[in-house]
């Protein structure tokens, strides 16, 4: 009977050993090995794409959006402005670029807004040409600012002017085109532009540093004046200050079959820009983004090429 009793507990000994070995090693299962297969199973979805992709941009970009569109102009755009810092590969920078764009468009253009403007009483012999060459700024942004009908100035009228501190910076990877302003010491985003196409000249090497020289607008093959008629509609370009690097517009499609024209759309010839090669070079842009970079900079704003 003694013998009975022991083999009975021994065996229950046994089985609470084994049962506790049992316990411990489902624990380990259910709060260690388990958690671990489950992020690496998670790991190995992302790599093959199967999850989608999380975007921290996103939801700053919604936030800021809604900031807009109450109203709060200021901190709408300060928000987006800071997304683009901490998630410069968010899906929502593109549209962030464009939103912030219009935005500082709309007050650069804005009397209302007098940041970055200020007034000037024109003198005796003063003309556009020379108050746009003083004030760093130039003719068109004079006359669209100021809502001037005719480029005949008195001494005594009053106009708003804002010094053209913009440099424009070609990114050749992206396609795209940066402008950004400069107001006092801080430079910053201003707007960008997505351009056609991007030709450069085989000798020019990338990063690269540069000026606009010789603005000039092209109407049937010629440059003309701002005071011509033709101008307004005329296809605008912006040299740089080497040979065959031009923002403009695309060329003119050649139909093979079609006889040659009897004159072809040349590159404008002046003093401050060397004569664009023979092949169609340039950062090619839509006409009305074209127009646009037209009014925004000046004889010697900076350009530059990334990659």
């Amino acid at each position: 009977m003694a013998k009975t009793q022991l083999k009975l507990l021994l065996f229950l000994i046994v089985l609470g050993i084994t049962l506790g070995c049992v316990a411990t090693a489902f624990y380990i299962y259910e709060k260690v090995l388990k958690p671990e297969m489950v992020i690496q199973a998670e790991m190995a979805g992302l790599k093959k794409g199967n999850m989608p992709k999380i975007d921290p941009g996103a939801k700053r970009f919604d936030v800021a959006a809604l900031q807009i569109k109450d109203g709060k102009i200021n901190q709408g755009r300060e928000m987006l402005y800071k997304m683009l810092q901490q998630f410069p590969d968010s899906e929502t920078c593109p549209e962030a670029k464009r939103i912030i764009g219009e935005i500082n468009l709309d007050e650069l253009f804005s009397l209302d807004h007098k940041v970055g403007k200020k007034d000037y009483i024109v003198q005796p012999g003063d003309s556009l040409a020379l108050i746009a060459q003083k004030q760093g700024t130039n003719m068109d942004m004079i006359v669209r600012l100021n809502g001037l009908m005719s480029t005949t100035l008195q001494p005594g009228d009053h106009l708003t002017l804002i010094p053209l501190d913009f440099s424009i910076v070609v990114d050749i990877s992206s396609k795209t085109v940066s402008l950004r302003r400069k107001i006092g010491e801080k430079e910053y985003f201003f707007k960008e532009y997505q351009a056609l196409d991007i030709c450069l000249p085989s000798a020019m090497k990338v990063p690269a540093e540069m000026e606009i020289k010789g603005k000039s607008a092209i109407a049937e093959g010629k440059s003309v004046l701002s005071t011509d008629p033709r101008y307004i509609d005329a296809d605008k370009w912006l040299p740089g200050s080497r040979t065959g690097v031009v923002l403009r517009t695309l060329p003119p499609v050649v139909n093979p079959a079609a006889p040659a024209p009897i004159t072809a759309i040349a590159a404008p010839k002046s003093d401050l820009a060397e004569p664009a090669p023979a092949q169609e070079s340039g950062v090619f842009l839509e006409h009305s983004d074209l127009e646009e970079l037209f009014t925004l900079v000046r004889n010697g704003s900076k350009l530059y090429f990334v990659r």
